[in-house]
């Protein structure tokens, strides 16, 4: 939780997750951004899960949020 002293720290972090679709080309991709931590707890959680995720340092403006960041951090 972050103190009222304290900035949150800033996305570094591009995350995309691959969802295989129905068909071909039918793949759904999805990128958000995320500070380090985030990134590495949420890729080890969801490739454990069977997803595919790639993370790199692209990050740039307008980029989502990681949703529930508070939960990979």
């Amino acid at each position: 939780m972050d103190s009222p002293d304290t900035l949150p720290e800033a996305p570094t972090r591009r995350i995309t997750v691959y969802f295989d679709g129905a068909g071909p080309g039918d793949q759904l991709i999805l990128e958000y951004a995320a500070t380090r931590a985030e990134a590495w707890e949420f890729a080890a959680a969801a490739v454990n899960s069977g997803l595919a995720v790639t993370v790199d340092s692209k990050v740039r403006p307008g980029l989502r949020p990681l949703p529930c960041r508070s939960l990979w951090h």
